[in-house]
């Protein structure tokens, strides 16, 4: 039986390629996306586009145009081009998106990392692309302005105010100019890097991505201009970046909080403001579904609900669909180098992530290089269909990722006979837990520091919750005892971040699985962790 889908995906038995429906071409290719949400902004004035729910601040069109004009402008005064950069930091606030628009006005691109993240980490990302000027809450001033102090930015906060520091309240006056204001034309063309998100490379480090204007300008929405949508994603995460530039070319309405994601606010936030679309981490979906609160009359508002960056259980989409019948609960495979790559809905497929986006392209490449065909195992391979810039400053990830025009990130992979793709391994041995990705390896060297520890391997334990709960193989020096809470708590003091906690525990074994190479076998061992901790 064919399965249900939002969208059709195409086989070709020659070249052995998966296909997408075609992508529109709306605009022409050296346009920026800057010029195409000037040209939206400045219709239905009185369309709300932003509401921030911690104080009920709104946002239309006409006060995101005179607002990013107004910053744009700033940034001119500044001597601000397209070989800049602007860094911007923060929670879910009022003005993150007009400092955002004002960016691509001037087609100065930004670069957005998660404020969540160790500050070694943030100093790391932004000693890459060295912004001019910085965007940052107030409480996060200090640490910024230490970080950065090797190139010394502007340093602007975007909520709360330090003494002698310039406000994004400071940036918005009236200007004489705005009224006549245009965006910058793009100095390149199309392939003109727009912004730049984050993600995790093979070595283990976070990568800086580059995202050109014709990517931004070519985004697939499934989103009307009528809709209401919620994420708690901050625009340094893809999700929450997609959501706002196609609310800026769609012209829907955005719900954003400072608040950290918890099903109770998702409950209030649907309820109060008729919400009809959430996107969600799977451990977000998983509180929000498995809630009390969540309930039919509190969710009717609801015509999508997507969940994007990791597994997720089949349980908890069932659970949602049973809920919301009339709702469209979808899963996505998507990454920051490709944006959504396919779309499940049908909840009746084990693990699928479903069908092929518009625009795609997916082939799958066995160990010797060689195209396979339906049900075959393999490194899946995306082309986007548009032309990729890869990794700033670092050409040697991007010509590992890049291989003849397609994207590899080292997932495994198959398709089905009904064109539906899975998913069979994470690529690498990057982990995901509440969002966050960690790398295996950090934890490993932290419990080898205790002198009862012989070996170690960690593996990401599927909790349905969050998704990849660390959990660490041990083997004990001969004659030596340690409990598994001293090597927890050891963890729990040297790295601060719960998200790389061994949330999943600790067993003991006298021996850790590895290939004739000598090289760990994490699949192995995580099989013999779930064995052990029953």
């Amino acid at each position: 039986m064919t399965a249900r889908a939002i969208f059709p995906t195409f086989y070709d038995k020659e070249t052995k390629i998966w296909s997408g429906a075609p992508r529109s071409a709306l605009y022409d290719y050296n346009c920026s996306i800057g010029q195409v949400a000037h040209n939206t902004l400045k219709c239905w004035p009185t369309n709300v586009l932003q509401i921030t729910a911690d104080d009920d601040t709104v946002l239309t069109n006409a006060d995101v145009l005179s607002l990013a004009t107004r910053i744009a402008l700033y940034f001119k005064a500044e001597g601000l081009t397209h070989e800049d950069r602007v860094g911007i930091i923060g929670k879910g606030s009022t003005y993150v998106m007009p400092v955002a628009t004002a960016c691509f006005f001037n087609t100065t691109p930004f670069h957005a990392v998660n404020s969540s993240r160790e500050p070694q980490v943030v100093a790391r990302l932004y000693s890459v692309t060295k912004p001019k000027i910085m965007f940052c809450d107030a409480e996060d001033y200090e640490t910024i302005k230490e970080i950065t102090k090797e190139w010394s930015p502007k340093i602007v906060t975007l909520t709360g105010r330090v003494e002698g520091v310039p406000s994004v309240e400071d940036l918005i006056k009236p200007h004489p100019s705005e009224a006549v204001y245009r965006p910058t034309p793009l100095a390149v063309g199309g392939d003109q890097t727009a912004a730049v998100l984050c993600s995790s490379g093979t070595a283990g480090l976070p990568k800086a991505v580059a995202l050109s204007h014709r990517h931004l300008c070519s985004t697939n929405s499934f989103c009307f201009s009528a809709d209401v949508v919620y994420t708690s994603a901050a625009i340094d995460w893809m999700t929450g970046f997609t959501i706002m530039v196609i609310s800026l070319t769609c012209g829907f309405t955005r719900i954003v909080s400072s608040k950290p994601f918890s099903a109770e606010h998702a409950v209030a936030f649907v309820h109060k403001y008729k919400v009809t679309g959430l996107a969600m981490a799977p451990w977000q979906a998983y509180e929000l579904y498995s809630s009390p609160l969540a309930k039919t009359e509190t969710l009717q508002s609801l015509r999508f609900s997507l969940v994007i960056g990791g597994w997720v259980s089949l349980a908890v989409l069932r659970k949602c669909q049973a809920l919301l019948p009339k709702c469209y609960v979808m899963f996505s495979y998507g990454t920051t180098e490709t944006g959504i790559v396919t779309i499940n809905i049908d909840q009746s497929l084990e693990n699928s992530v479903g069908r092929v986006a518009p625009g795609m392209r997916v082939k799958i490449l066995d160990e010797n290089r060689q195209q396979l065909g339906t049900n075959g195992v393999g490194e899946v391979l995306i082309d986007i269909g548009l032309r990729w810039t890869g990794y700033v400053d670092n050409a040697e990830d991007t010509a590992a990722t890049l291989q003849d025009g397609w994207i590899n990130l080292g997932d495994l992979g198959y398709f089905d006979e009904d064109n539906n793709l899975y998913l069979v391994d994470r690529k690498k041995d990057l982990l995901k837990y509440k969002s966050k990705h960690y790398w295996p390896n950090e934890i490993e060297h932290v419990i080898a520091e205790l002198p009862e520890i012989d070996d170690v391997c960690v593996v990401g334990v599927r909790d349905e919750r969050y998704g990849d709960a660390a959990g660490a193989l041990v083997i004990r020096k001969k004659g030596v005892e340690i409990t598994a809470q001293k090597i927890i708590d050891h963890v729990a003091q040297r790295v601060v971040v719960d998200y790389k906690q061994l949330n999943a525990g600790v067993v003991f074994v006298d021996h850790i699985p590895t290939n004739i190479n000598g090289k760990v076998m994490r699949s192995a061992a995580r099989d013999i962790f779930d064995e052990r901790s029953k």
